[in-house]
C-alpha cells in the first residue's frame, strides 16, 4: 500500500461506496420520493479510504493533519468563508432576479426535497447530514488525498482531470440507484460529465489556493444544495452549471499559460515543530516545503 497510496486508496474508496450502493440495489431499494432508502453513508467512501491509507503511509501525524484540515477554516477566515459558500451567493442572486418574475426562493423546508435527506428531519439535522455525508465524505478524498498526490510531478489540470476521470466512473451505480441521476441518461448525462470534469478543475483550484478540506466541503455542499433541492432543478440548476463550466475553462485556459507544475504539493502528511501540518517537497525530500524559488520557477510563463 505504501509503493501504490493513490492506486489502494481509488480502490478502497470505490469498495466502500460500491458495496454499500450495490446492496441496497439488490434489496430492491432505489432513492427516489416517497422512499426511505438513502444513497448517502455511500459517499463517505472517499473520505474512510483517505483515512485509511494515510494512517497506514503517513501514519498518527498524516492522519491528524488531514482530519485538522476537514474542520478548519484557514485564515483569513472571511474571504475564505465566502469563498466555500460562494455557490450560495450566487444562488441569492439568481432567486432575487427570479423573484421578479414569480418564481419562490427556496424555504428551510425544502431541505428534505435533497435527495437521500430522511423526510421530516428539522432543517439543521438535514443540513449537518448532507455537509458530513456528501461535503467532507467525497472532498476528504478526492481533494484531500488523491488531487495532491496526483499533482506530484503533473500539471494542477492533469491532476484535476485524472481526479474528475476516477471521480466520474464513482458514480456509475448512482444511475441505477437514485432517481435524480437515472433521469440524466440520454443527452444530459453528456453536460452532467462536462460540468463534472469543470467541477473537478474550480474545486482543484480552490483546494490549492486556501489547502483545506473544509472549504471544499462547503463548496460541494453549496453547490449540491443550490441544483438538488426541488426549486433548484431546471433554470437555476442549468444557470450554475453553465457558471461553473465556464470556470473551469478559465482556470484551465490561466493554467495551461503558466504552466503550473506544482512539484511541492503534496499530503498533508507532516508535522513541524510548532505542530502545524506542512506539505512534503516532493522534488527535494527533506527540503523546504514549497520554497519561493520552486513556485516561482513554477508561475513563469514560458
Amino acid at each position: 500500500m505504501r509503493k501504490h497510496a493513490v492506486l489502494s486508496y481509488f480502490v478502497l474508496a470505490f469498495a466502500f461506496s460500491w458495496s454499500y450502493w450495490l446492496y441496497l440495489l439488490l434489496k430492491g431499494d432505489r432513492v427516489q420520493p416517497g422512499s426511505s432508502a438513502t444513497h448517502l453513508p455511500g459517499l463517505l467512501g472517499p473520505f474512510l479510504a483517505a483515512l485509511v491509507v494515510t494512517a497506514v503511509v503517513d501514519g498518527v501525524g498524516g492522519l491528524r493533519c488531514l482530519l485538522l484540515s476537514c474542520v478548519r477554516l484557514p485564515s483569513p477566515r472571511l474571504p475564505s468563508l465566502l469563498l466555500a459558500t460562494s455557490p450560495l451567493l450566487f444562488g441569492v442572486a439568481a432567486y432575487a432576479i427570479l423573484s421578479l418574475f414569480g418564481v419562490p426562493p427556496p424555504t428551510l423546508d425544502d431541505l428534505n426535497t435533497y435527495p437521500g435527506v430522511p423526510e421530516g428531519w428539522p432543517p439543521a439535522a438535514s443540513l449537518l447530514f448532507v455537509l458530513i455525508l456528501n461535503g467532507i465524505g467525497e472532498e476528504g478524498g478526492w481533494r484531500g488525498f488523491a488531487l495532491p498526490r496526483l499533482a506530484r510531478g503533473r500539471s494542477k489540470l492533469h491532476a484535476s482531470l485524472l481526479v474528475a476521470g476516477m471521480w466520474l466512473l464513482w458514480h456509475l451505480p448512482l444511475f441505477a440507484l437514485n432517481a435524480s441521476m437515472a433521469a440524466l441518461l440520454g443527452p444530459a448525462l453528456l453536460g452532467w460529465a462536462l460540468g463534472l470534469a469543470s467541477g473537478s478543475i474550480v474545486l482543484a483550484w480552490i483546494f490549492f489556493r486556501v489547502q483545506s478540506v473544509f472549504v471544499v466541503a462547503i463548496w460541494h455542499t453549496s453547490f449540491n444544495l443550490l441544483v438538488a433541492m426541488a426549486p433548484g432543478r431546471g433554470l437555476v440548476a442549468a444557470l450554475a452549471s453553465m457558471v461553473v463550466m465556464v470556470l473551469g475553462v478559465l482556470i484551465a485556459a490561466r493554467w495551461l499559460w503558466w504552466r503550473d507544475l506544482p512539484g511541492s504539493e503534496g499530503p498533508l502528511s507532516t508535522v513541524s515543530s510548532e505542530g502545524e501540518c506542512r506539505r512534503l517537497d516532493s522534488r527535494a525530500a527533506g527540503g523546504p516545503a514549497g520554497s519561493s524559488t520552486s513556485r516561482n520557477e513554477a508561475s513563469k510563463p514560458r
